[in-house]
């Protein structure tokens, strides 16, 4: 039996495409020196933030519409204003089955005897800004665990995959685009239940590949990309981008770069 899920972030996509956007400004940083590794960093950077955001929000359940047929409910959602001119619009699916300890499938959301939610989530379309369009479209197939009574944690896993194609102009005028594909899997992440500190991730990790294309006025270039993030119950998630060590700032607010050269490194 399946519902909606509310509690899903309505903007992780939207974040991804963000940091692609803000990657514009980053020119350099201490341990990478590669333009495409730094796109797909921010990329990658700013995904993880938004997850680790979702995954601590509150189960909503009680807010959802009558049980519906089974199969995802699909919507279109335009988005206007913001500190950018942007618009567009993104298609929705989502759709979640609940399991008791058993892994007998339950037809509604139960705090306590719910054990697992498998949860299927996609997203697509167009997101305009003033100086560039992204077409975009991710999908999301997650499962979180360890839910029946009173639990202090919750465990997260799952597979993901996305791309991203980016057309627009910069300051200087020069023409840019890039696409970035990947795919991710989340392995065994621990997260505190909503209202208790810390409130990110205590552990796991999440591994994720990508493929950088960018085309400007000297051509195209390519890149493989292999992003690993580990989790350890702090701000700083620990990550390496095709080896080279950073840290990504799970509070970092939207607008700043999210990821730094790891201490010590």
């Amino acid at each position: 039996m399946t519902k909606t899920m509310r509690w899903l972030s309505r903007t992780a996509l939207v974040a991804v495409v963000v940091g692609g956007a803000a990657c514009d400004d980053a020119t350099s940083i201490e341990s990478l020196d590669d333009t495409l590794l730094i796109d797909a960093a921010m990329v990658a950077a700013d995904a993880t933030i938004e997850e680790a955001r979702m995954w601590r929000e509150p189960f909503l359940f009680g807010s959802t519409p009558a049980i519906r047929a089974p199969g995802a409910e699909l919507h279109s959602t335009a988005h206007s204003g913001g500190r950018r001119s942007r618009s567009g619009s993104l298609e929705r699916s989502r759709s979640v089955v609940f399991y008791d300890e058993g892994g007998v499938e339950q037809g509604a959301y139960d705090p306590l005897t719910t054990d697992e939610i498998h949860i299927e989530h996609a997203m697509s379309g167009l997101i305009e800004r003033e100086r560039f369009t992204a077409q975009i479209a991710r999908e999301r197939s997650m499962i979180v665990s360890g839910l029946a009574g009173e639990e202090t944690t919750r465990t997260w896993n799952g597979s993901s995959a996305s791309s991203v194609a980016r057309s627009g102009v910069l300051e200087d005028g020069t023409e840019r685009s890039h696409s970035m594909n990947g795919a991710a899997t989340y392995t065994d992440i621990v997260v505190p239940i909503p209202g208790t500190e810390p409130s990110y991730p205590l552990s796991g990790t999440i591994s994720r590949s990508m493929v950088a294309t960018r085309t400007n006025a000297e051509g195209t270039s390519t890149r493989e990309v292999t992003v690993v993030i580990t989790f350890n119950g702090t701000q700083y998630a620990e990550a390496t981008v095709n080896g080279e060590a950073i840290e990504i700032d799970l509070a970092a607010e939207d607008g700043r770069r999210p990821f730094r050269r790891k201490r010590g490194g």
